[in-house]
């Protein structure tokens, strides 16, 4: 992997990173990220819905970002939605016209964990009604919840179609 493709992950105005992630020597950390560049880059054709999974700042969003613009909706918008963010939001009128915006593109929908259970229903609508969208979740870990906040049972396994497991940070630390 050239040190220009992996620069271009960053986001747009953000200070170059000039040190490894916290407890990671400088070489592990490019290569968890090499390796995570190349998993990404075998997803990037499929139109599957991808789950990314991986603890806080693990790099979900880089990973959804380097899937979308390795594959043939590079072209196309890549919209993204950190899911905590909709809390009491009007997410029956909002959800639409972020798919509506994302069409032919991605909808990465980070922290897909903090959805209450009539937003999932709802997303669950919409990933029905809008094929032309490729969808990937980002979450520390998709498992089955109980009570109020239970999974919507079709979502989940939906979501994990094809899946990117991201290392934790101290992993590769020998």
């Amino acid at each position: 992997m050239h040190a220009s493709s992996v620069s271009s992950l960053r986001p747009s105005g953000a200070a170059p990173e000039t040190s490894a992630a916290p407890g990671l020597g400088q070489a592990d950390a490019v290569g968890l990220l090499a390796t995570a560049m190349e998993t990404a880059r075998a997803h990037a054709a499929d139109d599957t819905p991808l789950l990314i999974s991986g603890e806080h700042s693990s790099g979900r969003a880089r990973v959804a970002r380097a899937v979308h613009y390795l594959g043939p909706r590079r072209g196309r918008p890549f919209i993204s939605l950190h899911c905590a963010t909709l809390r009491g939001a009007p997410l029956d009128s909002m959800l639409p016209g972020l798919v509506q915006l994302a069409a032919g593109g991605t909808l990465f929908l980070e922290g897909i964990a903090s959805l209450p259970a009539g937003g999932q229903a709802l997303l669950w609508q919409q990933a029905q009604r809008a094929p032309a969208v490729r969808w990937i979740a980002g979450a520390e870990e998709l498992q089955a919840r109980t009570g109020a906040t239970a999974w919507h049972s079709t979502l989940a396994p939906w979501l994990a179609m094809a899946r990117i497991d991201l290392p934790a940070r101290g992993a590769a630390r020998v």
